[in-house]
C-alpha cells in the first residue's frame, strides 16, 4: 500500500499539465506579437526620420545660399548707389528671376532702413 501511494504522488508531481503548458504558450505569443509590433513601429519611424532628414537639411541649405546671393545683390547695389532699395519689390528688381526657395514656406524679410535681409521659414514644412 505504501509503494502505490508514493507511484501515485510521483505521478502527480513529475510536470506540467496540458492546461499550463498552454497558458505559457498564450502568454509568450501575446508578449512576442506586442513587442514585435513596437519594434517594428520604432524601426519604420527611424527609417522615415533618416529618409526625410538628408532633404530637409539640403533643402535649408539652398534657401540659405539663396538668401546669400540676395545678400549679394544688395551689396552690390549698395555699393553702386550709396543706398540701400527702398522696398521688397526693388530688391526682386534687382535678381535675374525670382528667388527658388526649396522650402514650400521660406521667403525672405527685408528691411530697408539697414538693408538687411534674413530667411523666414516654417521649419514643419521642411
Amino acid at each position: 500500500m505504501l509503494r502505490s501511494f508514493s507511484v501515485k504522488r510521483r505521478a502527480r508531481a513529475r510536470g506540467f499539465g496540458l492546461v499550463e503548458i498552454l497558458i505559457v504558450l498564450v502568454v509568450v505569443a501575446v508578449a512576442g506579437a506586442v513587442l514585435y509590433k513596437y519594434f517594428a513601429s520604432t524601426a519604420r519611424t527611424v527609417e522615415q526620420m533618416q529618409e526625410q532628414r538628408p532633404i530637409a537639411t539640403a533643402k535649408v541649405a539652398a534657401d540659405q545660399a539663396s538668401l546669400a546671393a540676395i545678400k549679394s545683390a544688395l551689396q552690390t547695389y549698395h555699393a553702386q548707389h550709396e543706398q540701400w532699395p527702398p522696398d521688397k519689390a526693388a530688391v526682386l528688381a534687382l535678381l535675374p528671376g525670382p528667388p527658388r526657395f526649396q522650402c514650400a514656406s521660406s521667403d525672405f524679410e527685408y528691411d530697408p532702413a539697414t538693408g538687411d535681409v534674413r530667411l523666414v521659414s516654417d521649419p514643419t514644412r521642411c
